[in-house]
């Protein structure tokens, strides 16, 4: 225990002077639609984004982002977090190409007592315009992949009628999202 203490520390002093080199923190928000493999067929959920990036090198960045998913017509709600690594492919000072791979948690509610709770994997490319002001314009496409690690489920007795059971936000498989952004580079 001595020893990791040590070596997070040392890390730690180690990582000040890089985070002293005025790297950028960029925090901003976004909406986009999401669409699960397992529901091709119907509509895409509603997501909203925050998020908050620090430039770690030149072109490397991390990225920590909250997302909220709404279904459409019910009042299942899904919250995920996202830890990212971003990499600007481009060296343009305005419009630059961005890469992206990253994992986080989620938890879904169905707003009648049902919950789940998960994790995701996702990568995906993007494009941001970076105004001299700081203003940063962005949108990107994921692919990601969601495993279900706990879900309430309603298994009806013999000779009784199910109730009615509204559907999780959260589906386990593929998804993809599309999203635009605004946020202040400083």
């Amino acid at each position: 225990m001595h020893r990791l203490a040590l070596a997070g520390t040392a890390a730690l002093v180690l990582a000040l002077p890089s985070l002293a080199d005025a790297r950028p923190i960029t925090a901003g928000v976004g909406l986009g639609r999401l669409q699960a493999k397992a529901d091709a067929d119907g509509d895409a959920s509603d997501t909203v984004q925050l998020y908050g990036r620090i430039g770690l090198t030149r072109r490397i960045s991390g990225q920590l982002e909250l997302q909220k998913i709404t279904l459409d017509g019910t009042s299942a709600v899904g919250r995920t977090g996202t830890a990212l690594l971003v990499v600007d492919l481009g060296s343009h000072p305005h419009l630059v190409p961005t890469m992206f791979a990253g994992f986080g948690i989620d938890r879904g509610d169905n707003g009648f007592g049902g919950d789940q709770t998960g994790h995701h994997i996702e990568g995906g490319f993007g494009l941001e315009y970076r105004a001299s002001g700081g203003l940063v314009i962005s949108a990107d496409l994921r692919l990601g992949g969601r495993s279900v690690d706990q879900s309430d489920e309603v298994y009806p007795l013999a000779g009784v009628l199910p109730l009615y059971y509204p559907a999780l936000p959260m589906r386990e498989g593929e998804y993809r999202s599309a999203r635009v952004g605004v946020g202040i580079r400083f």
